[in-house]
């Protein structure tokens, strides 16, 4: 019974393997992780695949060319250019492939004297087709248009040089070639230019997720700890006995629900309407932070090159900024200053935030930015942690430059090119 059971298990392993075996044959090298480096590298074995195949039964099929055993010569290049299209060389494999194709009809339209229209045009009509047809799907359209015209020029001339071809024949194979090449490299384009679109759609898709995450986080971090500064308030104003007293708690419960009325505002904008610089926004932010935050002093300085042209970034890099000028507010003493500089290198726009306060404890300097990591008793450790994501989410980076007791000191690179 065990053996009966067996049998079929085997035989249908069997019949898989070999179904699956032109897979195998023609998968790309693991080291390709890139799925249109990928796609490209799977289409290059598999044409090369069924050549090494295809061409020793026209070689069967067919007779010597000058004594030139012909197809047999193409199945030893397939099978290098085949064995070659199995590593990461796939560039030059797919510049070997395309040329080796394109010389196909050149080499066998020299080495025979004379050509009948039928057989010219076969020659001009499969193997310059098949090689603008591996060039759409391995190269560039630029390539592709070189390939096809000067393919082109040169079988005309070589008709006009060749002594058993009638140049009118050639001419008209010529034509109809040019036609399907032109064809082929406006659909190579099309898809090209679908392809991309369709990959900026998933780039912007992945781009919004990341957003609602922070968002999310951002919700639960800025929010909560507003509302239970507004309810603290609120109960410390019922508890005090002076006026005095009651009206400092309400001018900080109203301070945080203005700041929660502006997150929200920030969470409810269009693109459109978030289409500001960089500039403009911080010094909006530090207007706000100053009304906010009693005795707070933000001061921005911009260099002339960012002020010319001030970068522009998505509605999170606000955030982040109203972070940092809020946690400036909670440690760095009473009455901070707050120094933000912009300047631009080559590649980045780079801001230095830099407060007065007594800095940061040494205990948590090389986990600063860590969830759960709180610069004060009353912390929950996200709000540096939440700045940090953000700042990455464009592509930036952000580090502790300076903790020493006059303030601790913040660089944040953002990339020029994302905000231009």
């Amino acid at each position: 019974m065990r053996d009966a059971r067996k049998n079929p298990q085997r035989v249908r392993g069997l019949v898989k393997r070999i179904v699956d075996l032109p897979r195998t044959l023609t998968r790309p090298a693991s080291a390709i992780k890139e799925g249109g480096q990928r796609r490209r590298a799977r289409f290059l074995r598999t044409g090369l695949f069924t050549a090494v195949c295809v061409f020793p039964i026209l070689q069967i099929t067919s007779d010597p060319v000058q004594g030139v055993p012909f197809y047999s010569v193409l199945t030893v290049f397939a099978v290098c250019i085949y064995l070659l299209s199995g590593t990461t060389h796939i560039r030059l494999a797919s510049a070997l492939a395309i040329i080796c194709a394109a010389c196909i009809p050149f080499v066998s339209i020299t080495l025979q004297q004379a050509w009948t229209k039928g057989g010219l045009a076969f020659q001009i009509l499969t193997w310059p087709v098949l090689s603008v047809l591996l060039a759409t799907q391995l190269s560039s359209i630029r390539e592709q248009a070189l390939l096809t015209g000067g393919m082109s020029f040169a079988l005309i001339v070589l008709a006009i040089l060749h002594p058993g071809i009638f140049i009118g024949d050639a001419i008209e194979s010529v034509s109809v070639f040019f036609a399907i090449g032109v064809l082929l490299m406006f659909t190579s384009w099309n898809q090209d230019y679908y392809a991309k679109g369709l990959e900026r759609s998933n780039k912007a898709l992945e781009s919004r997720r990341k957003e609602l995450e922070i968002y999310t986080s951002l919700l639960r971090h800025d929010l909560g700890n507003d509302l239970q500064m507004i309810l603290g308030g609120i109960e410390l104003s019922q508890m005090a006995n002076g006026e005095p007293r009651q009206v400092a708690f309400l001018e900080s419960t109203y301070a945080a629900a203005q700041r929660m009325r502006s997150l929200l505002h920030i969470f409810s904008m269009t693109d459109v309407e978030l289409d500001t610089d960089l500039v403009t926004v911080l010094e909006k932010i530090g207007k706000r932070a100053e009304i906010a935050f009693k005795g707070m002093l933000v001061s921005i300085n911009v260099t002339d090159e960012v002020r010319q042209k001030p970068p522009k970034y998505g509605r999170l890099v606000a955030l982040a900024f109203e972070n940092l000028l809020r946690n400036a507010s909670q440690h760095a003493g009473h009455d901070p200053n707050v120094q933000i500089s912009m300047s631009q290198s080559e590649r980045h726009l780079e801001v230095i935030f830099k407060d007065d306060g007594p800095g940061i404890d040494p205990s948590i300097r090389e986990n600063l930015f860590e969830k759960g990591t709180s610069t004060g008793p009353e912390g929950k450790g996200l709000g540096l942690y939440l700045t940090k994501t953000i700042i990455e989410s464009e592509n930036g980076s952000i580090e502790l430059v300076s903790d020493d007791q006059s303030g601790c000191c913040f660089l944040i690179k953002l990339p020029i090119d994302n905000g231009t």
